[in-house]
């Protein structure tokens, strides 16, 4: 049988759970390893831009800064939604929260793939990057409903769903972009959405909310917990920082392979996803060294991982062997960097997960919107090497952040 529309899917009856009672019932690998494919299908919604943006500058014969708007429109928008959309998962049902955003999102994906012309586009992605943050949901749901002391190898299993779509959502769009050009890719997006959006209401409880604060109160609540508490400043930071090394990488890659000595096409571009793909297991990886060695020793492995990542990617533009060697250690580094931060700030205050996910996530987001924009600054204006150059002054930057830190504990204990 067919599936019926996304918006007339019957919802099935799930189990209602207090929000503060669900780690007591810890959910079996089986419903967290579905929860990492459905946050992995979702983020594909923000990132098979990347490997397509060639083909929709000719397409719509638009110049390049034009057509990087769309790339930057969907990380923006994401920003925007992990701002204002995760807070509410401590008011109100999360569950209905993520149901309705994949809804959202198959409507916005639809509408990218009928766009008329370069600002339409860049609307829809921007309306798209603000319903997709629906993996951002889940990686909460994933740490409550899981015991303290496999939370950090839980949420890396969510996390590595979500990089395993990142990476390999390029390859897929690359390959389909060149086969079908790139209305086809938003179109595969907006298809995707729907067995997605059954597998969620299948899977997902319903929680009770852990506050009765407004929405307005909500958002009030935000500036005093990043104030009140350094750790999880430190972890915006850091993590903000790293996911600006990432993404001006990988925004800039179709450029580097179609431009630079090897002219290559966009299925090239995206299959370089399933290089990255194989450090996606660091994020599961991460996830369990931080359960046994606490979060600070890995952030700062992660931070040595990613500056490594880039003295490799400096030699990009003349060795593939370089190339590939780069992408690997630069993912492993930046998934494992992910975690880390991500279970540190959620040991701050596990009533307020989703405010906490909000400003971690909203921090690491625009950190990647930044890196998006500066890149392309550098590329056009000094090649290759201006964008080598941002990443290590970027990762000197993390470091500085992550040993101050470092020394303040020393001077006074905090928690972890």
């Amino acid at each position: 049988m067919r599936p019926r529309p996304v918006s007339a899917t019957p919802v099935p009856p799930a189990p209602v759970l207090p929000l503060e009672t669900l780690a007591a019932a810890p959910a079996p690998r089986g419903k967290i390893l579905i929860m990492a494919v459905i946050a992995g299908a979702v983020i594909t919604n923000i990132y098979c831009t990347q490997p397509i943006l060639p083909l929709i500058q000719a397409d719509l014969g638009v110049g390049l800064a034009a057509v990087d708007l769309v790339a930057g429109a969907a990380l923006l928008g994401f920003a925007t939604g992990l701002a204002l959309l995760l807070p509410l998962g401590d008011r109100y049902d999360r569950r209905k929260l993520v149901l309705g955003q994949i809804a959202l999102a198959f409507v916005c994906a639809l509408a990218a793939a009928l766009a008329p012309g370069i600002w339409a586009l860049i609307g829809a992605s921007f309306g798209l990057g603000i319903v997709s943050c629906v993996p951002q949901q889940l990686v909460p749901f994933a740490a409550l409903m899981s015991p303290p002391g496999e939370r950090g190898r839980s949420v890396g299993t969510v996390v590595g769903g979500i990089m395993v779509g990142i990476l390999l959502g390029r390859t897929v769009a690359g390959v389909v972009g060149e086969a079908w050009g790139w209305r086809a890719v938003y179109a595969m997006e907006a298809v995707f959405m729907v067995p997605v959006w059954i597998a969620a209401a299948a899977l997902l409880p319903q929680g009770k909310p852990g506050t009765q604060l407004s929405y307005a109160r909500l958002l009030a609540s935000l500036w005093p917990l990043a104030r009140d508490h350094r750790p999880i400043r430190e972890a915006m930071l850091v993590q903000s920082l790293l996911w600006a090394c990432f993404n001006a990488f990988w925004v800039n890659l179709a450029s580097l392979l179609a431009n630079g000595p090897w002219h290559l096409g966009s299925a090239w571009a995206g299959g370089f996803g399933i290089i990255g793909a194989a450090g996606a297991l660091a994020a599961t990886l991460g996830g369990r060294f931080t359960d046994k060695l606490g979060p600070r020793s890995v952030v700062g492995a992660s931070i040595g991982i990613v500056t490594l990542g880039y003295l490799l990617l400096a030699g990009a533009e003349s060795s593939l062997i370089l190339l590939v060697a780069g992408v690997i250690v630069l993912d492993i580094g930046v998934q494992a960097g992910l975690v880390s931060n991500q279970t540190r700030a959620f040991a701050v205050d596990p009533a307020a997960q989703g405010r906490i996910n909000s400003l971690y996530m909203t921090a690491t987001f625009l950190g990647g919107a930044a890196g998006v924009a500066a890149s392309d600054w550098l590329m056009t204006h000094l090649g290759w090497t201006g964008v080598a150059a941002f990443g290590l002054v970027l990762c000197l930057c993390a470091s500085l952040i992550h040993l101050a830190g470092w020394r303040a504990r020393r001077r006074v204990p905090a928690p972890q």
